[in-house]
């Protein structure tokens, strides 16, 4: 997990990294040629879900994955994402709008004993798909178009229509109470988010952990995260506010103790089993929620209990994998989370405050609503600025 801060300052950085590449919608105007001399199975390992964020949008953000088909001496021409009933193109490689983001195959799985925080341990091909579209757009069923080339000759294969999930989604409290709390790095728009970047493949399964996590921060009334000194983590608006339960459910984990990263910017002595920094991670039934970068000795909750929704539960810090003070939350659906799916939620009730636009290393500029707009079971958009009682 990294901060927000340090988000905005890599993002351009991680656009070089894994290939970020903007689509747009269109209608596919070249016949399919199916030629049927090879057998990669394009296999959805998380389905699309429709959820709704608070801008309104429908975000679905899934995950394909393909055998290693460059082993075999062929190379990627295009990846493309259909809406099933027309065959209109969503998003592919040659296009612009909305994007892809593409994960070649390593050799091997990252191995149990590896003391490193993983971005690359995956042994698939990966497609992460990321769509935003207004609600009118969502398809029913979508499907996929794999081109690979080889000897100049040219490969396009088909997988199963695969139907878009209206599923219920998880409704969750929210885990602070006041004003001016920014959500960063949670909808489906990759740029302004790196949290499903995050890929570990272990036992042989890749997971997308971070899937729809956010880091949330605060900011005052001129849009600033901070006051004065920014590397001292108490300027920091965010640092030291009270974190409360947004489910019910037992205490599975506490991990405590760990200093907070100072001066801030400072990473030092995080590993993927630490990287959650003085951290909660609480059984809700079905899934599992975990708050990560507490302040050391601010957890007020012990392993094996049984915590209420609204209960406080510990205070925002810097610690573990952290650049920034923030309270990083997700809700995944194994545990432990670095081995998990990161599944969707909605924040039951709060006020959408407005949103901060152009985002930076300071803040951004804050652009208020005429009044705050009440909202329920939606989940948050990026840089959204919002009120919970």
């Amino acid at each position: 997990m990294k901060s927000a801060t340090r988000d905005i300052k890599i993002y351009f950085f991680l656009l070089g990294i894994f290939s970020f590449l903007f689509l747009s919608c269109k209608e596919e105007s070249n016949p399919v040629t199916q030629v049927p001399d090879t057998s990669y199975e394009m296999k959805v390992t998380f389905a699309p879900i429709e959820v709704k964020s608070t801008d309104g949008k429908i975000n679905l953000l899934y995950s394909v994955e393909i055998p290693n088909f460059e082993k075999d001496g062929y190379t990627l021409k295009d990846f493309q994402v259909l809406n099933a009933a027309n065959n209109t193109r969503l998003c592919s490689i040659s296009d612009t709008g909305k994007y892809l983001l593409i994960h070649p195959p390593t050799t091997a799985s990252i191995p149990e004993q590896l003391y490193a925080y993983p971005m690359f341990g995956h042994a698939t091909y990966r497609f992460s798909i990321g769509l935003v579209l207004d609600p009118a757009q969502v398809p029913q069923k979508i499907k996929h178009r794999l081109v690979l080339l080889k000897d100049a000759k040219e490969t396009t294969i088909e997988a199963a229509e695969t139907a878009v999930s209206k599923e219920p989604v998880t409704i969750v409290g929210a885990p602070f109470k006041g004003n001016g709390f920014v959500s960063e790095c949670t909808t489906a728009f990759l740029p302004f988010n790196h949290h499903p970047t995050y890929q570990l493949t272990y036992k042989g399964m890749t997971r997308v952990a971070e899937r729809y996590c956010v880091d949330w921060l605060k900011v005052d009334s001129a849009g600033n995260l901070f006051h004065g000194d920014k590397t001292i983590c108490s300027n920091w608006y965010v640092y030291g506010q009270n974190i409360y339960a947004a489910t019910a459910g037992e205490v599975v984990f506490v991990q405590d103790g760990m200093p907070d990263q100072s001066p801030v910017g400072t990473v030092n002595d995080v590993n993927l089993y630490n990287g959650t920094g003085n951290s909660v991670t609480i059984m809700t039934g079905v899934s599992y929620a975990v708050y990560g970068h507490m302040i050391a000795n601010s957890i007020t909750v012990k392993l094996g209990e049984y915590v209420n929704k609204g209960q406080l539960i510990g205070r925002v810090g810097n610690s573990g994998n952290s650049n920034a003070p923030h309270l990083h939350f997700g809700i995944h659906s194994e545990f432990p989370y670095y081995i998990s799916e990161g599944l969707p939620y909605y924040i039951d009730s709060f006020e959408k405050a407005g949103l901060l636009v152009n985002p930076n290393l300071e803040g951004g500029t804050l652009v208020l609503l005429p009044s705050p707009s009440a909202r329920t079971n939606e989940l948050m958009e990026n840089c959204g600025v919002y009120n919970f009682k």
